[in-house]
């Protein structure tokens, strides 16, 4: 396996986002091939999306039955990312306070040291971060809407440049996989906190 493919396989878990319709919202779903014209429009954050030209785009949502300020603070925790989603770490945020556009942390997707900017952030929302890597230009989007039974947790990524187009169908098919691993992975553990929250009577 060359470098750079190890690369693009190790960036699995910081996951994509494909356009395709949820055919089941309790449950993470993607699809390894680009939507055909007319299928659901793309995640906003205060109006940023992914590149909607970029070779490689995926999306993964999943039905959490908790409550949005719950996953938010799971979600953007990033320091405690390794308490429920060791292979992206070690994590660390390294500008101070709560996340915000201008937000840097590190993180480490099976050991690769990446360095991200968070761009948008509408509190309990949605977030948006820049992910360069060894020549891919990533960007990845979140999304939180309540819903009847929980808050639907939608994330999408585009991946762009000559090592992603190297193999696009690798690259689509490792990357779906690592984004509904993270996906399935937060709902677990915001379930798993606010369940213990409630037994507390919190």
């Amino acid at each position: 396996m060359t470098t750079r493919h190890r690369a693009l396989q190790t960036m699995a878990v910081a996951a994509i986002a494909t356009l395709t319709a949820l055919s089941a919202p309790s449950m993470a779903t993607a699809s390894a091939t680009r939507p055909a014209a007319g299928t659901p429009a793309f995640q906003e954050c205060q109006g940023v999306t992914v590149d909607r030209t970029a070779p490689v785009i995926a999306r993964a949502s999943v039905l959490i039955k908790a409550s949005a300020r719950e996953i938010w603070e799971r979600h953007t925790d990033i320091d405690a990312w390794n308490t429920w989603i060791p292979e992206i770490t070690p994590s660390q945020k390294k500008t101070p306070g709560p996340v915000r556009p201008g937000t840097v942390f590190d993180w480490s997707p099976q050991g690769m040291k990446v360095t991200s900017t968070i761009t948008n952030v509408q509190k309990n929302r949605c977030l948006a971060w820049a992910a360069p890597v060894n020549g891919i230009d990533g960007v990845h989007l979140w999304t939180f809407k309540k819903v009847e039974g929980g808050v639907l947790a939608t994330t999408e990524e585009s991946w762009a440049g000559t090592p992603v187009e190297a193999d696009i169908p690798g690259n689509q098919a490792a990357l779906e996989s690592g984004l509904v691993d993270w996906v399935n992975r937060l709902r677990t553990t915001a379930e798993t906190t606010n369940d213990c929250s409630a037994r507390r009577g919190e």
